[in-house]
């Protein structure tokens, strides 16, 4: 049976053409020890699943079939679909190309079809290590200033794939100009990387380290743990004791009493010689005293941190010669001589003067600093004031002040402003007037005729008490009082209309008012009141008494 499938199998193989596509087979990158799966599939139905490995062996996969005490088993959920396989534990042998093979079933013949991909397994480096000057080292000394800048190459050899680099000083990160030089291939697939770090120097890096950090995905945590991914090179950076900023200047000095002065430095290597260099010439190297015994001079002492040094010197008894002077700390190590001025003063520390403007130290002139900042300062300034112009033009709209308030009425707009209110007065009396005529003609008695062309009595008689109001309160006079003085016996005499409206209802028959012709009023002496712009008279008439 297993002779007739072989058969069989072979016959398939032999008629088969690659014409199949194969999708879906992709790279993976991954540690010895872990798993990885490649898989591919085609559009038409499966009949045989193959893979082919770096060292040229062949895996025909199916489900249950398991190889290497399975540690290559079939993966995948559809056979006819899907071509997979899974390591479950990957070796370094796996490392390269594996191709996937397929025969499938196209249109009632089988074809073939395969594609490639690569399974690599990371290899940490084996071997990193930096070089200065050309060789191999774990340390460097460095000149400051003369030599502070120098080529730091580090090396990761028999890495595969590719790393990267990263940079410390002591527990910090550094940067600074890099450059990646090429990489060099192995004949077992890996590769030789480099990276040049161009180090420059400074005081403070002496006695730390710096770091190499190669990221690489080969590490495993225990490896990582142990730092085994990092290589060190210590700095010895050496330098003439530096330089101080300003002269130390030293207070509260009290003539008769002992003094202490403490000057600290940065040096390195340890300075072979001190000495004091007084102001009175007098010279007092460390660990002796002056031939007066006024001066004692201790010896140099570490600290008051990492790479520098103090000095001490005692004065034992002040002078009032000591004041406002100046003197010098020298100081020699192998690379020179540094001085350190420092003076002396009776007196308390003075306060601290004010500040000088760059301008008032060049004559006048202004810095580039002060010229910059001028037009800053007025450009905020006008911004300032566009900000308060446009809140108060909103305020004073809302509020109706300013130039959005009402402008001022003339005499005359008063005049004609009172005149209108007199029309409309007349007008609103004129209705009621009707009904005052119609009320009058029921009169049993002392009815006079009315004549319907006139004004009604009851409208002319308002009107007249209105216009007499108003002469009474101006004498006579033609009235000059503002729009506001003249609504007032407006909105009264409309008020007394509206009760004699509700008297009209209730009146008795006491008086009668009547619209007289003017050919009947020109007979007999009654009281008048002419109206300014009115040309009809008006008489009160009064009824006969009643018998």
């Amino acid at each position: 049976m297993e002779i007739l499938h072989c058969a069989i199998l072979l016959a398939v193989l032999v008629q088969a053409q690659c014409e199949v596509p194969v999708e879906g087979l992709e790279s993976v990158e991954v540690r010895e020890g872990e798993e990885a799966i490649l898989s591919c599939t085609t559009p038409s139905d499966i009949l045989f699943c193959t893979f082919r490995s770096p060292t040229d062996e062949t895996f025909t996969m199916k489900p249950g079939i398991p190889y290497e005490e399975g540690r290559i088993v079939y993966h995948g959920a559809d056979e006819k679909k899907e071509c997979g396989l899974k390591i479950t534990n990957v070796k370094e042998k796996d490392n390269g190309e594996w191709k996937c093979l397929l025969t499938a079933l196209l249109d009632g013949q089988a074809k073939k079809g395969e594609k490639a991909a690569l399974i690599t397994v990371a290899k940490p480096p084996s071997d990193i290590h930096i070089v200065v000057d050309g060789e191999k080292t774990a340390a460097v000394i460095v000149n400051y200033p003369e030599n502070k800048d120098r080529k730091v190459k580090c090396v990761a050899a028999g890495g595969r794939p590719a790393a990267s680099f990263s940079w410390m000083l002591g527990e910090d990160q550094f940067s600074g100009p890099i450059e990646d030089l090429e990489n060099t291939a192995n004949e077992d697939g890996t590769s030789t990387q480099s990276q040049v770090l161009t180090y420059e120097s400074q005081p403070s890096h002496n006695g730390k380290q710096l770091t190499c950090i190669v990221n690489h995905k080969g590490y495993s945590e225990d490896q990582l743990s142990a730092q085994e991914n990092r290589v060190t090179l210590d700095l010895d950076v050496q330098f003439k004791p530096v330089d101080a900023d300003k002269p130390q200047a030293f207070y509260n000095l009290a003539v008769g009493k002992e003094h202490v002065v403490l000057m600290s430095f940065r040096a390195h290597p340890r300075p072979s010689e001190l000495h004091w260099a007084l102001h009175d010439g007098v010279e007092v190297s460390q660990g002796s005293e002056s031939i007066d015994k006024r001066f004692e001079a201790d010896l140099l002492t570490d600290g008051p941190s990492d790479g520098m040094y103090t000095a001490r010197l005692t004065i034992k008894t002040v002078n009032q010669e000591d004041a406002d002077t100046e003197s010098n700390l020298v100081v020699t190590n192998e690379l020179g001589t540094t001085k350190y001025p420092f003076t002396l003063s009776l007196g308390e520390k003075p306060a601290a003067a004010p500040a000088v403007s760059d301008s008032q130290e060049n004559g006048g002139v202004p810095s580039p600093t002060e010229a910059g900042s001028g037009p800053v300062i007025a450009i905020v300034i006008v911004a300032i004031i566009i900000i308060v112009v446009i809140v108060v033009a909103v305020i004073a709209r809302s509020q109706g002040m300013l130039c959005f308030a009402d402008p001022p009425k003339t005499e005359e707009d008063k005049e004609k402003a009172v005149e209108k209110e007199e029309g409309d007065t007349e007008s609103a009396e004129h209705v009621e007037g009707a009904k005052d005529e119609k009320d009058a003609a029921s009169v049993e008695e002392g009815a006079v005729t009315i004549n319907n062309n006139k004004k009604s009595v009851t409208a002319r008689v308002s009107s007249l008490l209105s216009a007499m109001k108003k002469t009474v309160g101006s004498k006579k006079e033609k009235y000059t009082e503002s729009e506001s003085e003249v609504k007032v016996p407006l909105q009264e005499s409309e008020e007394k209309k509206e009760g004699d409206e509700e008297e009209g209802e209730k009146k008795d028959d006491s008086i009668v008012y009547a619209d007289l012709d003017k050919s009947a009023m020109s007979e007999g002496t009654r009281p008048s009141v002419t109206v300014e712009n009115e040309l009809s008279e008006y008489a009160e008439i009064k009824p006969q008494t009643k018998e």
